[in-house]
């Protein structure tokens, strides 16, 4: 029951004023799960290679666009660290901590080579990588003038934001790329508190109606529970034209986890247990020329 004390803790975080400082002060101090360190580092800078390889052009004079970037900005770095030039970065919250982007920094220089050391602030990445960090701003109504993005990334973001917000995101971002521009997005369809305790399923939030899930699902920490037929279907609504798409599961053992648990009503009806079963989902899709 590792993952109700979680919640149940992050759930209480989300409704006061200083929450999302509170929570990362325990995710730093008390859970010690940042910063994430070397192997967290490398896998987001393989990530950043899978995405470059689907912008599939040199990007030294491209404007990328990412929402939802994050505490340590390892993702944006690690663009930087490869050859972006331009990138503007969105967050719903002021989310970033200079101490974790420094130490993101001093990891890359590692893996890459000389970046110029740690920054002074965030407004420093704009000099140094061409990074301009807009936070608070929301991504479904960015501001942004259209046509100006080259191409949007996200990664193990958008499973965290509700259903009808995600659905703005996209037309958001269809409305920011300039023709033929595209997105590359990285979505991990699991039950993420199965990440902190091992006692749970990967789909293990697949048995709980809607109503029971909100008492649990928090803010700080929310998942959609959008399985991969739902993120195809937002997409293709945005207007957005699908050029790859990647679903990854289920495992062996996936099926018969799915094929022992009580599924909610939601999930019993409406999709295929392989559809259910996906875990990981990598997609490209564009603008129409």
């Amino acid at each position: 029951m590792r993952w109700v004390a979680k919640a149940a803790l992050q759930r209480g975080l989300g409704v006061l004023p200083q929450g999302e400082r509170l929570n990362y002060l325990f995710q730093r101090h008390v859970a010690r799960s940042l910063p994430g360190g070397e192997p967290v580092v490398k896998r987001k800078l393989a990530r950043a290679r899978q995405h470059l390889e689907a912008f599939g052009r040199p990007a030294e004079d491209a404007v990328f666009y990412e929402f939802g970037a994050g505490w340590d900005l390892a993702i944006p770095l690690s663009y930087a660290a490869l050859g972006v030039g331009r990138q503007v970065l969105v967050d719903i919250r002021p989310s970033a901590r200079i101490e974790l982007v420094n130490e993101t920094i001093a990891l890359l220089e590692r893996e890459v080579g000389p970046l110029g050391g740690p920054v002074s602030s965030l407004s420093a990445l704009e000099e140094r990588f061409g990074i301009v960090y807009l936070a608070p701003r929301d991504a479904r109504a960015t501001g942004l003038e259209g046509e100006s993005i080259d191409f949007v990334t996200s990664t193990d973001v958008c499973e965290h934001i509700p259903e009808d917000d995600l659905a703005q995101i996209f037309r958001e971002c269809k409305r920011l790329l300039r023709p033929g521009g595209a997105i590359s997005c990285r979505i991990d369809l699991q039950d993420h508190y199965a990440y902190f305790d091992p006692g749970l399923s990967r789909y293990h939030f697949l048995r709980f109606s809607d109503r029971a899930w909100r008492l649990v699902n928090s803010p700080l920490h929310f998942q959609n529970r959008l399985r991969e037929p739902d993120y195809r279907r937002l997409v293709e609504q945005s207007g957005l034209e699908i050029v790859s798409w990647t679903p990854s599961g289920p495992s062996p053992e996936g099926l018969p986890e799915l094929e022992r648990m009580e599924l909610a009503p939601r999930f019993r009806d409406g999709y295929t247990a392989e559809e259910l079963g996906v875990t990981v989902l990598s997609f490209v899709a564009r603008r129409p020329a």
